[in-house]
């Protein structure tokens, strides 16, 4: 059901209602009014006929109330006590019509000459049942006929308002990813439809950001992929169309092994990747971040003597911060070992740990790398370089996934800071 038919259905079943309490309140009103007005108007009809019986005393004689419209009674003076003034509704037979009809009557005393007299007049006033009918009959038109402008209002006026609705809807449906990040524009001034457009073009814009980041992050994992497969194939081929020595066969094996083992290695950190940007790692805890660097700078002691770079953790103020411990030691790991790896002979790594923030600072080539990819994935320096090209976008993944914020930056060193 659309839009314009669900409101026009509530329109259908709220109208009578609020007609059916807009025709009682008004029924009563009328009622109240009407019988005000003839009760007035008896009242001062009762006063002329106590002045005209003052000048004639013929008028004291009229005792037929049907025919003359009022009656004068002498009464004694028991019955001279009752209540002075009532008005009330009865039926009456009126011989002009010939049939009971429904009159208000208004009933008073007056004295004259020392004689009190009851005097009753009345007049035909508005039947209530006919009143009701074609109150009704009234309310039945005005529904149809309101029922029936809502109706050309929502196809007329409705349908225009709402065009930038549908204009938005459609393009929608026939938006497809990778031929734009933004929806084209629709005029408008509807406050709400601009809201609306605006959100869905930042919306459309993360998408195809996603679309575009995923499309390049399938291409080059096809490609690293691909290299060590193709190493490991070839390899293997070549063993088995050459004997060769023993010590050349174990060398094909050995690169075999490594180009598998990197396979594996690219493998599981693209799962890993997946995992923490899907948020599948729930299980959180205070982690002492200090401790955490302690630990895998001591893991590293021999990598850092092979590569004859010398490490040293300071921690000015240890801070904890809830995060899967897993994930807390990866993030510190990878970032560590970049320091390391990417050093030189007789460089330096410095670990900070402060209270809003951990710095990793490390020597290496004597210019800065590119802030802007620096956490791309499969990133490289150099086509040799045996690492897989992921671990500084996981540790951004992980980063990321927790609200921190890792930045690089080069001042004669190369910084990596993780802020909190």
């Amino acid at each position: 059901m659309s839009l314009l038919s669900r409101s026009l259905k509530a329109l259908a079943l709220i109208l009578p209602l609020l007609l059916g309490i807009w025709a009682l309140v008004f029924y009563l009103v009328i009622i109240d009014e009407v019988r005000e007005s003839v009760d007035d108007g008896l009242d001062d009809q009762a006063e002329l006929l106590e002045y005209r019986a003052e000048r004639d005393s013929t008028v004291l004689l009229v005792r037929d109330l049907g025919l003359h419209g009022y009656a004068i009674t002498p009464l004694d003076n028991a019955q001279g006590k009752g209540p002075r003034k009532s008005f009330r509704d009865t039926t009456l037979f009126i011989p002009a019509e010939g049939e009971m009809e429904t009159v208000r009557l208004f009933s008073t005393h007056f004295k004259l000459d020392g004689q009190r007299y009851a005097l009753q007049v009345y007049t035909s006033t508005v039947e209530e049942d006919d009143l009701v009918e074609s109150l009704l009959s009234a309310l039945l038109v005005l529904y149809a006929v309101l029922l029936l402008t809502v109706l050309l209002v929502n196809h007329a006026l409705l349908r225009r308002v709402w065009r930038p609705f549908h204009n938005i809807l459609h393009q929608m449906k026939n938006f497809r990813l990778g031929t734009g990040e933004r929806l084209p524009d629709v005029p408008t001034d509807v406050r709400e439809f601009k809201e609306l457009k605006a959100a869905v073009n930042i919306l459309v814009g993360h998408a195809a950001e996603t679309y575009k980041n995923q499309r390049s992050f399938t291409e080059n994992a096809a490609h690293e992929l691909q290299t060590p497969l193709a190493i490991a194939i070839n390899k293997l081929e070549l063993l088995a169309e050459h004997e060769g020595s023993e010590e050349q066969r174990m060398q094909s094996i050995g690169e075999v092994i490594a180009s598998l083992e990197r396979l594996t290695r690219m493998n599981r950190s693209l799962l890993l990747l997946a995992r923490i940007e899907n948020k599948q790692f729930p299980d959180e805890q205070p982690v002492a971040l200090g401790d955490v660097c302690r630990k895998v700078v001591e893991e590293f002691t021999d990598l850092a003597h092979h590569r004859d770079v010398q490490v040293e953790v300071s921690v000015s103020s240890d801070i904890e911060r809830r995060m899967e411990p897993g994930l807390a030691r990866i993030l510190i790991n990878n970032l560590i070992k970049n320091a390391i790896v990417h050093n030189v002979p007789g460089g330096r790594v410095w670990v900070e740990v402060s209270r809003e923030q951990v710095l990793f600072r490390n020597t290496g080539k004597a210019k800065p790398l590119d802030g802007d990819r620096v956490f791309d994935r499969f990133r490289k320096e150099t086509t040799a370089d045996a690492g897989t090209g992921l671990g500084l976008a996981i540790a951004k993944a992980i980063a990321t996934s927790y609200g921190f914020t890792l930045a690089y930056a080069y001042a004669g060193e190369h910084r990596m800071t993780l802020r909190f």
